[in-house]
């Protein structure tokens, strides 16, 4: 799978090269004063593509986190663990007690 950040990244580089220079941020009044056909303004546009993106990556990334951390509590959840840990361990003390109980396999 592709990173979609990664993938943006490389081509915004490949398009302005790896020292695009400085540009002011997209939409901010120094970025309005730009003309038209100064790099610098699709440079700064650029740029803001590639954030979004990498914002979405991380929305994505702590939508995965939420359902996985969902999912661990209703798993937790989902057995009363106090009486697994209490037949866990009368089995072990039977076994101690009873070394002779023990099931073979062949």
């Amino acid at each position: 799978m592709t990173d979609p950040y990664i993938e943006t990244r490389s081509f915004v580089q490949r398009l302005v090269g790896i020292h695009g220079g400085p540009a002011p941020a997209a939409g901010s009044p120094a970025w309005c004063a730009l003309g038209d056909a100064d790099p610098a303004k699709l440079l700064a546009v650029l740029h803001a593509g590639s954030a979004h993106v990498l914002n979405q990556c991380h929305e994505a990334i702590d939508d995965r986190r939420l359902a996985i951390r969902e999912a661990s509590v209703a798993i937790s959840q989902a057995k009363d663990w106090a009486a697994v840990a209490k037949r866990i361990r009368d089995r072990d003390e039977f076994h101690r007690s009873n070394p002779w109980a023990k099931r073979v396999t062949k």
